[in-house]
């Protein structure tokens, strides 16, 4: 039963927890565990403030998207601007500086349109935005990103389709965008 399982979880003590890496805004945390049976469990997660996705729409319906070198994949991939929430940023806040530094637009209005757990190696929740009156402000930062391209959200939706584009929160916005569009 669900409400045995998490009597039993709430029963657990954290004997131990302490940063194994902390560099470059990156921090993992290891703690050791100890369940009500007595038995302990080593447990390794990244920390995070969280972070945000924007899915910034054009007047013209195109999702604006960061094309980007990703060294785990080895290769350039399709994203939405985002990025750590920043110690003293609200998740709003953070998602129009990231919007500007990785792309170089604003957005009059950010409206709050889903949220997705990264998965249980870390706490970090990411908040998915969705960027109204977008407009171009300034370049984007050249040093952050490879290039900055506008794609046709329907076109975008036949790309993941395909398993071309494959990043969680842009899989995400785009189909909580679709659907709402119903």
């Amino acid at each position: 039963m669900v409400g045995d399982l998490d009597r039993e979880f709430n029963r657990v003590r954290v004997l131990e927890s302490k940063p194994i890496y902390d560099k470059h805004g990156l921090v993992i945390i290891k703690d050791i565990l100890e369940f009500a049976d007595g038995s302990t469990w080593e447990y390794v997660y990244f920390k995070s403030r969280g972070t945000v996705a924007v899915a910034a729409l054009t007047e013209e319906g195109k999702l604006i998207l960061t094309r980007q070198y990703r060294h785990p994949l080895r290769k350039v991939v399709y994203e939405l601007p985002g990025g750590a929430i920043e110690e003293g940023e609200t998740p709003s806040q953070a998602a129009l500086r990231e919007l500007k530094e990785e792309t170089g637009y604003t957005a009059e209005s950010l409206e709050l349109i889903g949220r997705f757990s990264r998965g249980p190696g870390s706490q970090a929740v990411v908040e998915i935005f969705l960027a109204k009156n977008v407009k171009r402000i300034n370049d984007f930062d050249s040093n952050e990103i490879l290039e900055v391209e506008l794609m046709d959200l329907n076109l975008l939706l036949q790309r993941i389709l395909k398993g071309e584009c494959f990043d969680a929160a842009l899989i995400i916005a785009v189909l909580l965008i679709s659907t709402r569009n119903r």
